[in-house]
């Protein structure tokens, strides 16, 4: 049996217009960083750090800008937020995956400096 050119035309426009709303329309800024702090009962600003992944679609391998952002800097958890060794950036939970809405929580307890954590880059898996 042969496909005619016109079976074939309609399928592929089909299959564009059932994959909107994937990678196509995600982008690294849709992970929403918002950050508030509160003294700890010595004084010390704790910043207490969510982040909301807004994407239809998991995103991975999560950079954000953390400039100044080191090791010396005490955050919960732990394997939250680690410093590329750049001085510039900053790996979210070592580059695992955050699913679609998925809520990422940590603080980190700093005297001078408010970090960002503006998101620069991710992979975007649909």
């Amino acid at each position: 049996m042969e496909i005619k050119p016109a079976l074939l035309l309609v399928a592929c426009l089909l299959l564009g217009i059932s994959n909107r709303g994937t990678a196509a329309t995600c982008r690294t800024s849709d992970i929403v960083v918002q950050t508030e702090s509160w003294p700890d009962p010595a004084g010390t600003p704790v910043y207490y750090v969510n982040l909301v992944n807004n994407c239809g679609c998991t995103q991975k391998n999560v950079k954000l800008a953390c400039p100044g952002f080191n090791s010396s800097v005490e955050v919960y958890p732990a394997a939250a937020i680690k410093p590329d060794g750049d001085g510039k950036l900053c790996s979210l939970y070592s580059g695992a995956p955050v699913r679609p809405k998925q809520t990422i929580f940590f603080n980190y307890r700093y005297t001078s400096t408010k970090f960002s954590f503006e998101p620069v880059s991710s992979t975007i898996v649909c």
